[in-house]
């Protein structure tokens, strides 16, 4: 089969390499849909968010969509929530989302935080097929396209965030970024009538946003009055939670949500990092300040963050589908992170690679 193999920084190969083979208790799928996620970028910058270096070669994509291709012999009757048949269309929550299940986070649903879980295995879904355990293939309604289907991983990550920090119509949220994480969230956002306000570099994609009823309001943080644009858009008060979802090599963005912050607030942090942070402590003091770190997805009162979902993109709760502005084959997997890597040049929100097309 075909598989893209990362040998280093911006150097994405098309290669051949053998179909995986299953064990009795694991799937193998089809993959038709692969995202193309931010910390596939850092990777490809050559920045390691969760580690002190990348390492080369590797292969990725967790963002994945597929057809159930073949079955281990054990599979059925392990507590699935439908049974799973060769043909049959699904969803993957990520391999690398697959905790040890027997240390005490993984025994109260919180596989996100399992400290074994990062060198278990991961997913590779830049690739013809891939192999996954049963319990993360998610079936697919049939009026539920593939490459939107595979948008599923990205919303799961929303839902944890605002599980872990609740709105209302009674918030003022401010989304720090205006790439496809902050995009789901704010979506998400709005699906609990609050007011979303978003904020990043690019006009373009903050017009995005706005046209397509992702946020209520837009500002330009490389405008030098921002804060006081901010102040505006909340009617002098301020946002009262913050959701950071842009990460990188530096804490810039970290420091503007303690600056827009209203006194009590709370900061959500989604994107990843390089590294650690340093925060401007004596304001972030002052106004007394919350703190939560939202990493993935996991379960929240017993139901499956990513099923939640999968849901709401099926029953087009969200607008999900408006993200993917760019579609490549597997061949074109070098050009496919070019243009994911510029957006500023490109134009482009979701970029979706199709290994089967």
């Amino acid at each position: 089969m075909r598989a893209a193999i990362f040998h280093g920084e911006h150097d994405v190969r098309v290669q051949e390499v053998p179909v995986p083979e299953i064990g009795a208790g694991e799937v193998l799928v089809e993959i038709r849909a692969a995202g193309i996620c931010g910390s596939d970028l850092h990777r490809y910058r050559g920045y390691e968010p969760w580690g002190d270096r990348v390492i080369y070669p590797h292969s990725a994509g967790h963002e994945i969509a597929g057809v159930v291709a073949q079955i281990g012999s054990s599979v059925q009757g392990q507590g699935q929530r439908q049974r799973l048949a060769v043909g049959q269309r699904v969803t993957i929550q990520p391999m690398q989302l697959a905790g040890c299940g027997a240390c005490p986070a993984c025994d109260r649903g919180a596989f996100n935080i399992c400290q074994q879980r990062e060198s278990l295995r991961t997913s590779a879904g830049f690739a013809e097929y891939d192999v996954v355990l049963p319990g993360h293939a998610y079936p697919i309604p049939d009026s539920l396209a593939l490459d939107i289907a595979s948008l599923t991983d990205l919303y799961a990550c929303a839902v944890h965030a605002i599980n872990r920090i609740p709105v209302s119509a009674a918030d003022a949220v401010l989304i720090l970024g205006s790439g496809p994480l902050a995009l789901a969230l704010a979506q998400v956002a709005r699906l609990h009538q609050a007011q979303t306000i978003m904020a990043g570099k690019r006009q373009a994609a903050l017009d995005f946003a706005l046209q397509n009823r992702a946020a209520g309001a837009a500002a330009n943080t490389s405008r030098a009055d921002v804060l006081a644009e901010l102040v505006k858009l909340t009617d002098g008060k301020g946002a009262n939670i913050i959701f950071e979802a842009v990460g990188g090599t530096s804490s810039q963005t970290l420091n503007l949500a303690v600056e827009a912050a209203s006194p009590g607030a709370t900061v959500g942090i989604l994107g990843a990092f390089v590294g650690n942070l340093q925060v401007p402590y004596s304001t972030a003091n002052s106004k007394e300040i919350t703190f939560k770190l939202c990493n993935g997805y996991s379960t929240w009162q017993g139901k499956q963050e990513f099923q939640v979902a999968l849901d709401w993109l099926a029953q087009n709760a969200v607008q999900a589908g408006k993200l993917i502005t760019h579609r490549f084959s597997l061949d074109d997997i070098a050009r496919a992170f070019q243009v994911a890597d510029d957006k500023a040049a490109s134009g482009a929100v979701k970029v979706v690679v199709e290994p089967n097309r």
